[in-house]
């Protein structure tokens, strides 16, 4: 395991002034210090929102058992947060508040792993996989950037349904600060720099146009399908994994309804759905984890 600090250049010049670089751990699989030549299919773990790098630490031991089985392939993981010092969070996207966070991820942080370790350089050996704002991170960085990553893995997504979802956020969190400045910026106005909804107001009786940025983030999933279905490279697979007891309500009807919409479109994805809150489920993610990348990325 090695945990870094790297430089990200594209969180440059955001108006809160954080650091344009990102704290990561990488888990190197059993057997890269022993072989010299050899290289690894790579897959990226989102944080989410507040936490820390480190949660795949607990989960290493598992992770290299399994790879260790039959059918099964070794794979570097490289561990990012999506903290921001002044927001709280920066939600994997590009934003002038806390600057191109998906930037930061798809470009320097790539660029630099591909550098310094023995990558196999190609979105065929390439995943995503994030939790909870993680994981509507690989949703949207996945499908805007299938010449990045070649296969999704998203646990407990923040993902709206088209009718329900955002007024479910809402509901549940607030008009939520960091979200706002993610995805319904404002540089203009102060802190917390964002054109504002009102969460204690019916969304039909609210601006359009205020209501479709802050849909923008976690919903618009139809139109973002669409979106990646119009470009020239495709993802082999997606999976999604939530609890149908998740504490946020909105978060398994959003995964249910994106799943919906995969299948109608004819985009190969998969679901794990367990009797469990807002994580993943302790008891498969290291099987979960290691049988869907080995089976879907090129080693």
């Amino acid at each position: 395991m090695v945990k870094e600090i790297v430089q990200t250049p594209s969180l440059a010049n955001n108006i809160v002034g954080d650091k344009a670089e990102r704290d990561i751990i990488v888990y190197l699989p059993p057997s890269y210090d022993s072989s010299k030549d050899e290289r690894y299919p790579v897959v990226y773990f989102l944080a989410g929102s507040g936490e820390s790098v480190g949660k795949l630490g607990a989960e290493a031991t598992g992770l290299w058992e399994q790879m260790q089985q039959d059918g099964s392939n070794e794979f570097i993981v490289v561990e990012m947060d999506g903290q921001s010092a002044s927001m709280g969070a920066n939600f994997y996207t590009n934003s002038p508040i806390t600057g191109n966070a998906e930037d930061a991820l798809t470009k320097d942080l790539v660029a630099y792993v591909d550098a310094t370790y023995r990558t196999i350089p190609d979105p065929a050996s390439r995943g995503l996989s994030g939790f909870s704002m993680g994981g509507s991170g690989t949703i949207n960085a996945g499908l805007r950037h299938p010449d990045v990553y070649g296969a999704l893995f998203a646990f407990s997504p923040g993902l709206f349904d088209e009718k329900t979802g955002l007024a479910g956020m809402l509901k549940t969190e607030g008009a939520w600060k960091a979200y706002g400045a993610a995805f319904s910026p404002d540089p203009s106005v102060g802190y917390p720099y964002q054109v504002a909804i009102d969460a204690k107001v019916p969304l039909a009786d609210q601006d359009p146009a205020v209501v479709a940025a802050w849909e923008s983030g976690f919903g618009n999933l139809r139109t973002k399908v669409a979106d990646y279905l119009a470009l020239p490279q495709k993802l082999k697979a997606i999976r999604i994994s939530y609890g149908t007891a998740d504490q946020y309500p909105w978060i398994p009807e959003g995964s249910a309804y994106f799943l919906g919409v995969l299948e109608e479109n004819g985009i190969p994805a998969t679901s794990h759905v367990f009797d469990g809150g807002h994580e993943f489920d302790p008891s498969t993610f290291a099987e979960d984890y290691v049988s869907f990348f080995s089976e879907n990325l090129t080693a």
